[in-house]
């Protein structure tokens, strides 16, 4: 059953079990979030995607990525409410990420250039704590290499003990998510390493092309899921998956176009009916069996 709600005196329809932000993005209205990833669950860190709702007559600020819809709702997203938290929220962002490039220009979008905080974290960090490289690893790999430690303006992500997680299977998945780019990938000879959790592991090379694709680990749990006959998926690069995909559909078309041809070529020992016989005129009437119609070879 559909659900019927106003963003901005817009009237939308939503299905049960979204979200404002899924909901506003479907529609069109442009609500920032930085901790918003369709393959992790909710979390609301990062406070961005703040909304004004009301309900029954009466309105608040809440988080559009966690907020369900509900039927008669109305969301308000430019209100001076939303946009003055929003414009605090990123102070205290850009006072842990002072010189990220993304954060930046999202700031200059809200109208904010500096941040009046003192800097709370080291600068070539940029790590904003969004915690989508922790869920990322915890949900969707199972691998949960990395978590939160500490508290207050120590808090930061990073391997247990602060030491090289042997649960990393160095799928690049954090990396992945990263909205900051904070977490990085560095290929080493004969190794990957995940920038900063210190955690390093074997890399497994293309079979093509010898360009470096993921860890081996990661490549042995795949290997273990697919199957032997869908092993190949971690053996190739993605260059090389294109270039191999690309020339098995050229293949595959030459030998269509082949086929067709061998079909409308008419057999070479077949004799041809009355009407193609040069001088001869088809015989209404005619009691004889027809060759082309029985499909009759010459003897």
């Amino acid at each position: 059953m559909a659900i019927r709600l106003t963003i901005d005196g817009q009237k939308v329809e939503a299905q049960e079990e979204q979200t404002v932000l899924e909901v506003a993005r479907e529609a069109g209205v442009w609500i920032p979030a930085l901790c918003h990833h369709p393959a992790v669950s909710p979390y609301g860190a990062c406070r961005l995607c703040l909304v004004e709702v009301e309900v029954r007559g009466r309105r608040r600020l809440v988080t559009s990525c966690c907020y369900p819809v509900q039927d008669g709702l109305a969301v308000f997203t430019q209100t001076e409410k939303v946009m003055g938290a929003r414009r605090g929220v990123m102070e205290l962002l850009l006072a842990r990420a002072p010189d990220s490039p993304t954060l930046r220009e999202l700031a200059e979008k809200l109208g904010v250039t500096e941040s009046r905080l003192p800097k709370v974290t080291e600068a070539e960090r940029d790590c904003i704590l969004c915690g989508l490289c922790v869920n990322v690893c915890r949900e969707v790999i199972g691998a949960a290499a990395i978590s939160f430690v500490e508290r207050g303006v120590e808090r930061e992500v990073g391997p247990p003990f602060d030491e090289a997680s042997d649960a990393c299977l160095g799928c690049g998945a954090c990396a992945a998510v990263c909205p900051m780019g904070t977490v990085d990938l560095r290929w080493h000879e004969g190794e990957l390493e995940i920038v900063p959790f210190k955690n390093r592991v074997p890399v497994v090379r293309c079979r093509e092309c010898g360009e470096p694709i993921t860890g081996l680990p990661y490549a042995e749990q795949i290997r273990a899921r697919l199957g032997e006959k869908l092993a190949s998926a971690v053996e190739l690069c993605p260059t090389c998956k294109r270039n191999a995909a690309a020339l098995a559909q050229k293949k595959a078309g030459a030998a269509g176009r082949a086929y067709v041809h061998h079909a409308k070529t008419p057999y070479r020992d077949q004799a041809p009916c009355s009407s193609e016989r040069p001088g001869r005129a088809s015989e209404p009437g005619s009691d004889g069996p027809d060759r082309c119609s029985q499909g009759v070879r010459a003897k």
